[in-house]
């Protein structure tokens, strides 16, 4: 007994030295080697690389973290809870990254609707319209959302992600090279000159470049930035959007997506005894640059009991934001205004009035001559007068000249 109690007091001050020395073995808050921000909308926190079942804590999008280490493209990092572990670096966003976002998110508040969408399956909100982009959010189906913009991108399925944090090490120092001892040998003797007919010696018949193979045309894809209600905006692919106008009068987009729609007063059809709408839409007919290329005012007929073209044009090139005016109590009609490009390819905006038949052009102004107009239309302030010299002071003066 007394033979194994050194055995014993050995295996308990081990015991007590183990955990202390993993206390002070984990990395402290002072090695820290940046901050991060989770992408994606969830994102799962592992305590090992090589088990796929070890996950921590679950993170989500905008999440910030602290990175304490790195390996390869995978890093460690700490949350605001304490929890540790290892994702990729693929998922994180830099601290510019994220402000970037934020910057574009409240700007995407301020844009006026274009009209509400609606999917039937389950669609990704992405960061930048890309595939490659992180999605952070997702539309479940039936779900309502603004359409607020538009724009094209080249599709890449498979588009390289860049790390989002890269841990700077110190370089080390390259290796000095050795001094040479000064030679006691003398200089080599210099180069021969060339010979008189080099030109002729070194010339060679031209050849027919190669034909080089021609390069395939990039696919475009169609992206639409949406906000939902809950005010979260993000970028939905345009062809899984359906725009949520009423079922007669979408039958008569033949085969065009429709980008925005808005409603120009109710009327009452009394033979009926229904309720309905006046309508104004764009459409696209292909991927393009433009917001759309074709635009139509439908009216509810009183005679005829069903939809009818009041206004209708083509191979246009317009663009968002397209502004209704409110209705007014007691005035039929509705005015709205327009974005195309003229025939000499500079952006108008055209006004036209509804009077609930016709459509009127009311007026054509430059683009951006509503964005100066105040201070055009302000009065400017007349020049400061100045005193007229009297009678001597110019007959002086013109003796002066004559002298």
């Amino acid at each position: 007994m007394l033979r194994s109690l050194p055995r014993v007091l050995a295996a308990s001050v081990v015991l007590l030295l183990v955990p202390l020395c993993f206390v002070s073995c984990r990395k402290k808050p002072s090695d820290v080697l940046g901050k991060a921000y989770v992408a994606p909308a969830t994102l799962k926190l592992r305590s090992d690389l090589t088990e796929k079942n070890s996950t921590v804590a679950v993170l989500k999008h905008g999440e910030e973290v602290s990175i304490i280490d790195q390996r390869r493209i995978f890093l460690e990092v700490r949350t605001a809870a304490g929890a540790e572990g290892w994702l990729s670096s693929y998922d994180l966003l830099t601290s510019g990254e994220m402000q970037q976002i934020q910057r574009e998110r409240l700007h995407a508040r301020t844009l006026p609707p274009q009209g509400e969408a609606t999917v039937f399956a389950p669609l990704n909100m992405h960061i930048e319209p890309s595939r490659g982009s992180p999605a952070f959010a997702q539309i479940h189906p039936g779900e309502l959302v603004q359409v607020l913009a538009h724009r094209i991108a080249p599709r890449m399925d498979h588009r390289p992600k860049r790390a989002a944090f890269v841990v700077l090490r110190a370089r080390p120092k390259p290796p000095q090279p050795e001094r040479r001892k000064k030679s006691l040998l003398p200089p080599p003797p210099p180069a021969p000159p060339l010979p008189p007919n080099w030109k002729q010696m070194s010339g060679n018949p031209i050849e027919a470049p190669a034909a080089q193979p021609e390069k395939k045309p990039v696919d475009m894809e169609d992206w639409t930035l949406i906000r939902t209600k809950s005010d979260v905006t993000g970028w939905a692919l345009s062809r899984e959007l359906f725009m949520k106008i009423p079922r007669d009068v979408e039958q008569y987009a033949e085969g065009e997506r429709i980008t925005a729609y808005f409603d120009l007063g109710a009327v009452t059809d009394t033979k009926l005894g229904i309720v309905k709408h006046d309508w104004i839409w764009t459409t696209a007919s292909k991927v393009e640059p433009c917001d759309f290329d074709g635009w139509r005012v439908f009216l509810w007929s009183l005679n005829h009991h069903r939809y009818e073209t009041s206004y209708r044009q083509r191979d246009v090139q317009g663009y968002f934001p397209i502004h209704v005016d409110p209705a007014e109590p007691g005035k039929q009609g509705r005015t709205f205004e327009l974005i195309l490009k003229d025939d000499e390819g500079e952006l108008c905006r055209r006004t036209y009035w509804f009077d609930g038949v016709r459509v009127h052009l009311v007026g054509t102004e430059d683009a951006a001559s509503r964005r100066h107009r105040a201070a055009a239309v302000m009065p400017k302030k007349p020049p400061p007068k100045t005193a007229k010299p009297s009678w001597w002071r110019r007959s002086w003066a013109a003796l002066k000249s004559e002298f």
